[in-house]
């Protein structure tokens, strides 16, 4: 019979600690119909995962718009289009902690330009 051993908060966070091991989880609003979705994971400071995505709010549903993240191992730019289909770019030549850095300043400068190309599409 295998035991299962559920750690407490405070003993999961003393083991975080001897780790330095981090997780970052939020949200970031531009206006009242945009959001970036913030999410990574660190270990030592360094940025081993991340997700930093733009959402908008179109005719009553939240949509992601753009997302660089580090799914399948490698760093890259997914573009969503109004009709389901998802462009994959890849950024291979980033480290982690570099590439989050550039996905938050690019989303923070170009949200409105990306949320137009969408509207856009919609629209046909």
């Amino acid at each position: 019979m295998k035991k299962i051993m559920i750690l407490s908060e405070a003993a999961q966070q003393v083991k975080r600690r001897k780790y330095e091991v981090g997780e970052t989880n939020f949200l970031i609003y531009l206006t009242i119909d945009d959001r970036i979705r913030h999410y990574h994971f660190s270990i030592k400071g360094k940025v081993t995962g991340f997700v930093a995505q733009y959402e908008a709010f179109i005719v009553g549903k939240w949509y992601p718009i753009i997302r660089y993240d580090t799914a399948h191992g490698f760093t890259h730019l997914d573009r969503m289009h109004s009709n389901g289909s998802v462009e994959k770019i890849p950024l291979p030549y980033w480290d982690y902690n570099e590439a989050l850095l550039f996905a938050q300043d690019d989303i923070k400068s170009n949200w409105e330009w990306y949320r137009e190309r969408y509207e856009k599409e919609i629209r046909g």
